[in-house]
């Protein structure tokens, strides 16, 4: 690759955001000393989160970390989506066994107050997830520790194997030190209301790192990260500081790029802003596996109602949406269903013609009409009415900062508005909107994301759960079928059938249970397809679009892998690259 080698100049701006940041005059000259390759750099990333109510609580959504946990903490394995498997990491071994599944702790990774990462470390993780209510414990017995580095799950008899794997390892950091979070274990034997809202509610700000960083200082302007010697991976870094910025939105992001600030982020960005950058700056792509959707609020006496969410559906033109955001790295879902585009047909096979795709490339304005004329919805003028007189008003909650989304949230307001819907873009700033205002609820329609995200979402169990049951962004939308912390009581639906004669009642979650259990694949099939139908008729979210991540590099000063490399194809390609060595100073 070619590498731009620019200088000390290259980090007047990075040396003058560190000192006002406050950090020390060492770091802030972090980037012009030395020069020699040696660890003399700092790398210099961004947060769009507030760096001072950062938490490291898996457990806790509120202002849980986004970006610093993924160097902080060891992950147990990461999805290469490149290979379509597991690349071991904490977790170096696992097999199935008769009934369990067993898992081998990387040997020689210490927490940085000396402590070993032990079997007993994993397993307290594990079993706060079982006992806070994860997928983990609906196919789950038990989590044993059969050695200081063996640990096994006790399966709860037949479980899918893929489901296993996924939720074992995929996405799961080892955070919950033993001696520091197993209390909440043994408070859950002995008052488990109590136990479940208290770590739920507990902010992991002081945190024992085991990752090859920990938290050196920390401001309302940026997280700084210093590199510990004694991780097994830190031969591999050959820098000792990571900076996470905080900036608030796509276009300031865009602009530190532009102005040298920034070596590495993960941020949406179009083509025409892509094409401003400077020539050092590479991009990488990886799925996404997630995109922008509709979250309607189901207790609400319009997006609660069936009939408006179809006629939302069908005067949505999702291509026209795709076309105003950027559609380079952009694709309208052929069929809106909690099913990744990619893998619709794949899964859904002969089926897939007879779900209603509400006009991808259309807006249906008149089956729109009729369903909610049928449903006793009417027109005073030009705006559609309830059947007690009053207006459908449907206001998009969006984070503010989200050019994309903002964007996309505009169009869908004006196709709205046409209709005879009154809509208007309630933008709010992200930190309060995943702090409180998705938790409480406080939303008519809003914007968020319509699948799980990573490689989990290709397999149509992790999708369809994140629709019917749990939000993983802690969205409280009230859907019935839902899990009760998101304001459900995993109650049963009843819909049209999807061979268009009467009609189906089902229990999403019994079902989806029951696909954690099978490793039939025929039972898999069936079950995918009808809970497909749930999502395509019920609408519990609205898909828009679907996305590829996007990361930029910086090339002048740091060595990267070329481009479309295999050890890029992961979440998040900037920060695991470092722990490889694949990223490298060399200013």
């Amino acid at each position: 690759m070619t590498n731009n080698n620019r200088g000390c100049a290259s980090h007047i701006d990075r040396r003058a955001f560190l000192q006002v940041a406050g950090a020390s005059s060492a770091v802030a000259l972090a980037g012009c000393t030395g020069g020699n390759g040696t660890g003399d750099g700092t790398h210099v990333s961004y947060t769009n989160q507030v760096p001072t109510k950062i938490q490291y609580n898996p457990l806790n959504p509120t202002s849980y970390s986004q970006y610093s946990h993924y160097l902080l903490f060891d992950r147990f394995a990461n999805f290469n989506f490149a290979k379509g498997e597991f690349i071991p990491y904490l977790i170096q071994d696992w097999e199935f066994g008769d009934g369990s599944f067993e898992m081998t702790v990387r040997d020689g990774v210490t927490w940085e107050d000396g402590d070993d990462v032990t079997a007993g470390d994993v397993a307290t993780q594990l079993r706060l997830a079982r006992l806070t209510g994860g997928t983990i414990d609906q196919f789950t017995d038990s989590v044993e520790v059969a050695d200081d580095r063996t640990v096994v799950l006790e399966l709860a008899g037949e479980v899918n194997p893929r489901i296993v794997e996924f939720n074992a390892l995929g996405q799961r950091f080892m955070t919950l030190k033993e001696s520091e979070f197993g209390e909440y274990v043994e408070m859950f034997e002995d008052d488990a209301e109590k136990a479940q809202s208290e770590i739920q509610s507990h902010a992991y700000k002081d945190v024992i790192a085991n990752g090859p960083f920990t938290v050196s200082e920390r401001g309302n302007q940026q997280i700084l990260l210093e590199k510990r010697d004694d991780h097994p991976d830190s031969d591999n870094i050959n820098f000792d500081r990571v900076a996470f910025r905080y900036l608030d939105g796509n276009t300031a992001v865009h602009q530190a790029i532009g102005a040298d600030e920034l070596d590495s982020v993960m941020v949406f960005a179009p083509p025409n802003v892509v094409n401003n950058f400077p020539d050092h700056i590479r991009m990488e792509t990886i799925p996404g596996k997630v995109g922008y959707g509709l979250i309607p609020q189901h207790n609400h006496e319009h997006t609660g109602d069936r009939a408006v969410r179809q006629a939302i559906a069908h005067v949505l033109d999702r291509e026209t949406i795709v076309k105003n955001v950027g559609e380079t790295l952009k694709q309208a879902p052929p069929l809106p269903v909690g099913i990744p585009s990619d893998d619709q047909k794949r899964w859904l096979g002969d089926a897939y013609d007879s779900f209603e795709d509400y006009g991808v490339n259309e807006r249906q304005t008149d089956d729109a009409e009729q369903i909610l004329l049928d449903a006793g919805y009417s027109k005073d003028g030009d705006t559609w009415v309830d059947g007690s007189g009053n207006v459908v008003e449907l206001p998009i909650t969006v984070p503010s900062g989200w050019t994309d989304w903002v964007t996309a949230t505009q169009t869908i307001v004006d196709q709205l508005n046409d209709f005879g819907f009154e809509s208007q873009v309630d933008s709010r700033n992200f930190s309060a909107l995943n702090g409180t205002v998705w938790p409480n609820g406080d939303f008519v329609l809003s914007a968020g994301g319509w699948l799980p995200g990573g490689g989990r979402a290709s397999f149509p169990y992790f999708s369809l759960h994140h629709q019917l049951l749990e939000h993983y962004r802690g969205f409280t939308y009230n859907y019935t079928p839902a899990n009760e912390n998101r304001g459900g009581s995993n109650g049963d639906v009843t819909i049209p059938s999807r061979t268009g004669s009467g009609t189906m009642t089902v229990n999403p979650s019994d079902r989806l249970e029951e696909l954690s259990e099978t490793s039939d694949e025929a039972t898999t099939r069936e079950i995918s397809i009808e809970q497909a139908w749930v999502t395509n008729v019920d609408l519990p979210v609205i898909p828009v679009m679907e996305k590829q991540e996007q990361a930029f590099l910086a090339t002048d000063e740091w060595s990267v892998p070329e481009q479309g490399s295999d050890v890029s194809q992961v979440r998040w390609p900037h920060l695991w690259l470092i722990r490889q060595g694949e990223l490298q100073y060399d200013g």
